[in-house]
């Protein structure tokens, strides 16, 4: 009765508890993968039917993208769908949240061997499992390899800290493991497992046995990896890794977008960034510049995909300040973490931090809530697999700007045997450096207002199509896009195109040839 609270197992089970919630609370809520998975949902499909053997392309969009894809993710569902009696979709749905829920913990083992003591790791903790950065693009169906490719990294991070620490068989086999599944899981996790165990080498592994340990662990993941990638590059070269690689912009105006707060979601973190300023100030009186150097890197190399591992470093900086600043309003020596945490005032300030870190993550679950397609998109999808032959070109005019946060643009050519020629999903990986100018295109394409417009970008894009489809927006949608949809529906119902669909929320348009 007289043992004394375990503050830190408190916070953690608080991260994990809560963490559970808000990502699983979306994928309940909605029924459906959340927003993208459509081409994964399909190359899944795709490694089944030619009997678990990568196939050369994936049959997505009939647009013969290579199967270069890092297929661990795939394979894992696959596997699953074929011996419990689920389908790819409840797959898409579920295991992202799953895996995701379950990098919470790993990420807690990881700050024990970076932050001085449990109580550090365990408000580091708290900060990352409700940082909306840590859970919204992973929970999406499209998580199946990002969920998978974090955990696997944070996994092959926690060992390697172990291993040039105190060396041992275990940790260097586990470190290889680790590093192979997360190249195996998706690009951006491979090329971060290489940045992270690189700056964990400078900063804990410089010595003989560091040296030779890193060599290992190198050899090691090329040949783990060696059935996939010598796969791929005897099929397509290093042109698709390429293609890929260019979607990542490095430029100047890139690199300060970085420094925009665009969204209420970025507003809301702000909060948390002050606290990582109080880490920072911490660690540099500390002369402990890892976490730093951490972030810096990330970004600089990766603009695109390093704000979810940067993300790390500043959970990591976030529980450093958090427990700085407990002490200070305590007047306390932060040495001493256990009476820190036990005076009133410092947890207030932790319970009331991590009540506003609940808010700011349900916040996020509720935009989560609508992005994956209705019932009212489902059906459309029937009406068009039972009623339109095969292979036609779909121009999809559905009012968001970006085709890979577009649920309709993702799961078209998916649950469709069709081509949408609006759908950009896939196309990194052929396209290279024309990516970049056909996103511009497909944005412009979604402002057209009117017949002509749509015939004047196909001409000029030389886009042939057969059907088009313009999305009815809501009543209360007053944008630019909602009005453009407006007009568009308008125009093209008095325009030579045959109304072959119509509901309250699409209408579908033929050509007439």
């Amino acid at each position: 009765m007289n043992r004394k609270l375990d503050l830190p197992a408190l916070f953690l089970f608080t991260a994990l508890l809560f963490g559970a919630v808000v990502r699983f609370v979306p994928a309940i809520s909605n029924g459906f993968p959340l927003n993208d998975g459509g081409m994964f949902y399909t190359m899944i499909g795709d490694l089944k039917a030619n009997h678990y053997i990568l196939p050369q392309a994936t049959s997505y969009n009939f647009s013969n993208i290579p199967f270069a894809y890092p297929p661990l993710g795939f394979y894992i569902g696959a596997v699953i769908s074929g011996i419990l009696p689920v389908s790819i979709l409840q797959i898409l749905l579920w295991l992202p949240a799953l895996v995701n829920t379950l990098s919470i913990l790993v990420f807690y083992k990881l700050a024990e061997q970076i932050l001085p003591s449990r109580t550090t790791a365990s408000l580091a903790v708290l900060v990352y499992a409700l940082a909306s950065r840590s859970f919204v693009w992973q929970v999406m169906g499209g998580g199946i390899t990002r969920a998978f490719g974090v955990m696997f990294l944070l996994l092959m991070l926690w060992q390697c800290v172990q291993l040039f620490k105190e060396y041992s068989h275990k940790k260097l086999i586990l470190t290889i493991f680790f590093a192979a599944c997360a190249v195996l899981s998706h690009p951006q996790t491979a090329l971060h497992a290489i940045l992270g165990g690189v700056l964990l080498f400078l900063f804990y592994g410089r010595n003989k046995r560091g040296f030779v340990s890193s060599l290992i662990v190198g050899a090691g993941v090329l040949l783990l990896t060696a059935p996939w990638w010598v796969t791929v590059l005897s099929r397509y070269g290093i042109a698709p890794m390429l293609s890929a690689g260019q979607t990542s912009q490095r430029t100047l105006e890139s690199y300060l977008a970085l420094l925009k707060f665009e969204g209420l979601g970025d507003y809301l973190f702000i909060p948390t960034l002050l606290i990582a300023f109080v880490g920072i100030w911490v660690t540099f009186k500390q002369r402990d510049f890892f976490l730093l150097a951490w972030i810096v890197l990330a970004y600089l190399v990766d603009p695109r995909g390093g704000e979810g591992i940067a993300l790390l470093a500043v959970s990591m900086l976030a529980g450093v300040g958090l427990l700085k600043l407990s002490a200070l309003i305590t007047r306390s020596d932060s040495q001493q973490v256990e009476g820190v945490m036990m005076k009133r005032a410092s947890q207030v300030l932790v319970f009331g931090m991590a009540f506003y870190f609940i808010l700011t993550a349900s916040i996020s679950d509720f935009q989560l809530l609508n992005t994956s397609l209705k019932p009212e998109d489902v059906k459309l999808f029937s009406w068009i697999n039972s009623n339109v032959s095969d292979g036609k070109i779909f121009l999809l005019s559905t009012g968001r700007e970006f085709s890979m946060s577009d649920p309709m643009q993702e799961w078209f050519p998916a649950l469709t045997k069709q081509h949408s020629a609006t759908t950009l999903q896939g196309v990194e990986w052929t396209l290279s450096e024309r990516f970049f100018p056909w996103q511009k295109q497909l944005v412009a394409f979604q402002y057209c207002a009117d017949v002509n417009c749509v015939s004047a970008w196909s001409q000029a894009n030389g886009v042939d199509y057969d059907y088009l489809v313009v999305m009815i927006p809501p009543e209360y949608d007053e944008s630019d896009l909602g009005e453009s949809l407006r007009s568009l529906a308008l125009s093209a119902r008095s325009s030579s195109l045959l109304l072959v669909y119509e509901s309250d929320d699409a209408l579908v348009f033929e050509v007439k040839k």
